[in-house]
């Protein structure tokens, strides 16, 4: 009988662990088909996460014939963002036992990143593209992370000052640093 209630206790730890209801801090760095970039999340309430970011790689510009994205590796281009996430699915994720860890959820988000520009090999200039999208994020164990969202916004060139409708796509894989 002790050795059923001993593995009782631990199965309900073990999906203790995975089920984390609260959003949490997190600083990690990424890498994804925009470049890298270090990041910090900051928990807003329940189900609202903050994310700064630096990055370098990705650089945009616009002009009569729309946006473009270019990404030259020799010459990565410095960008900062902010995002807003609203997480709507983290109690139906927790009542499936699912891993809560690193912020996972299903939201919708609004992103204004400002690229700095890079004249040095392209025609890279300074863009701010706001957009909104939606997005997943999934804990892969205890400190690596997958990213994916897709969206639309508006993207100034503050170069050219023409402005246009943007499609967006991010993908990225991350690791925790606290």
């Amino acid at each position: 009988m002790k050795k059923y209630l001993l593995v009782a206790f631990l199965l309900a730890n073990a999906t203790t662990c995975f089920a984390q209801s609260t959003l949490e801090k997190v600083g990690k760095v990424s890498l994804g088909l925009q470049g890298a970039e270090f990041s910090y999340e900051l928990p807003l309430g329940k189900s609202f996460l903050l994310e700064s970011a630096a990055a370098l790689g990705v650089g945009m510009n616009t002009d009569s014939g729309g946006s473009t994205y270019s990404f030259y590796l020799l010459d990565p281009v410095p960008a900062i963002s902010t995002e807003l996430r609203w997480i709507y699915n983290r109690e139906k994720r927790e009542v499936k036992e699912k891993n809560n860890a690193n912020n996972a959820g299903n939201y919708v988000g609004l992103q204004t990143k400002y690229s700095f520009g890079n004249n040095n090999s392209l025609a890279l200039n300074k863009v701010l593209l706001t957009d909104i999208h939606w997005g997943l994020q999934r804990s892969l164990g205890t400190k690596f992370t997958f990213n994916t969202n897709v969206g639309l916004g508006y993207m100034y060139d503050f170069d050219t000052t023409y402005g246009s409708i943007a499609p967006v796509l991010r993908v990225k894989f991350g690791y925790r640093l606290f």
